[in-house]
């Protein structure tokens, strides 16, 4: 399944966004209400690892590893890649891309994920999107400053 959302920021540096991306409270700000923990958290360079769990009727290990990081004037972006999954999923990927609009920013999310079971992932899938869905507004009410 394929999900892609975009999000424009208004008044938002490129530099202030690569910063943010990179720290750990703006993860913790974007799972604030979620059934969510923080494991680990080595940042957005590749080779770094995020592991979280989920509570989904018991703590759910979701463990991503980072890559592909791109840098140029005008946009950066990173992909996490599932390393280790729950709800029996086999692959998970979620590009984060950031592109400068006139000092503005538009944060544009693509994931896309199998499993093994096609009607498990026709239950699984709003609960891996609503996340993403969120940050709609979460991107939007952030201190960027």
């Amino acid at each position: 399944m394929r999900y892609r959302q975009v999000v424009l920021i208004r008044d938002v540096s490129l530099k202030k966004a690569n910063e943010t991306f990179k720290d750990i409270k703006f993860l913790k700000y974007l799972i604030a209400l979620q059934p969510v923990k923080v494991i680990r958290w080595d940042g957005t360079y590749d080779g770094a690892v995020a592991h979280m769990k989920f509570w989904f009727f018991g703590w759910k290990d979701f463990i991503v590893s980072h890559g592909d990081n791109k840098h140029d004037e005008t946009s950066f972006s990173f992909k996490d890649t599932g390393t280790n999954l729950p709800f029996g999923l086999t692959l998970w990927e979620h590009v984060h891309k950031v592109v400068d609009i006139d000092g503005d920013i538009k944060i544009i999310d693509e994931i896309y994920f199998l499993g093994k079971n096609k009607i498990v992932m026709f239950f699984v899938a709003p609960i891996l999107i609503l996340p993403i869905f969120l940050r709609k507004v979460l991107y939007r009410t952030y201190s960027w400053n």
